[in-house]
Order: C-alpha cells, then sequence, then structure tokens
C-alpha cells in the first residue's frame, strides 16, 4: 500500500512512484488491475492532482502502466529483462559510489553476503 510521508524530503511524486513500483513488486498490484483515477489517487493521499499526474506519467514513460485515454491508468506486465537491465544499472551506479568513498568490491561483496543470510 503507497505511503506518502508529507515530512519527508523526498518529492511527492516520486514517493508516490517508488510506493506503486513495491505494490507491484510486492504483488498487490497485478498485470492489468487499474490505478485509482487521478483526482481518487490525489484525494487519498492528499496530494495535488498535477503531482499524481506527474508520477503517473513517469510510470508510463518507464513501461510500468499503461494509460488509455478515458479509461484510466493500468498496470503492465512484468519485464524480467527490463528488471534484470535496471537493477544492473542501478549495481553499476552502487558499485562506482562504492569506489568514490574508498569501497572495495570485496567489502561489497562481504555485504551482499550478510544481506542474503538476513533474507534467507
Amino acid at each position: 500500500m503507497v505511503v506518502i510521508d508529507h515530512d519527508s524530503g523526498q518529492p511527492f511524486y516520486a514517493q508516490l512512484v517508488t510506493g506503486l513500483k513495491q505494490d507491484i513488486a510486492h504483488g498487490i498490484l497485478q498485470a492489468g488491475d487499474q490505478l485509482p483515477s487521478v483526482r481518487e489517487m490525489a484525494k487519498q493521499h492528499l496530494l495535488n492532482p498535477n503531482t499524481v499526474s506527474k508520477a503517473y506519467h513517469q510510470l508510463e514513460a518507464q513501461q510500468v502502466i499503461t494509460s488509455v485515454p478515458g479509461k484510466g491508468s493500468y498496470v503492465n506486465a512484468v519485464d524480467p529483462e527490463n528488471v534484470r537491465t535496471e537493477l544492473q544499472a542501478k549495481l553499476q551506479h552502487l558499485v562506482e559510489l562504492a569506489d568514490q568513498a574508498g569501497i572495495s568490491i570485496a567489502e561489497l561483496k562481504t555485504w551482499l553476503d550478510q544481506i542474503e543470510g538476513a533474507t534467507s
């Protein structure tokens, strides 16, 4: 369930994008599910409709949802290859940040092993 933290420094539209992606990843939203209208979502989360519209446009640009004029916005099926590509790019960015901070690949691998052990 999408939660908007009105006290967070993160823009509301970005929180909405992240929250909807998490709902899809956790199976709360499934392929083909219709999202609330922009007006409904804005009312639910006490947001400006323009903020919700911006989030929906971003999700559509990322091919997470499809909007049909006059019908609504719908969750797209997840393309595992797109997920893999996106995760690979994020990991590359994290490795670059770690390198800049003087953190070795070996240390990152240790962290991954710890995370894997905690989620098993």
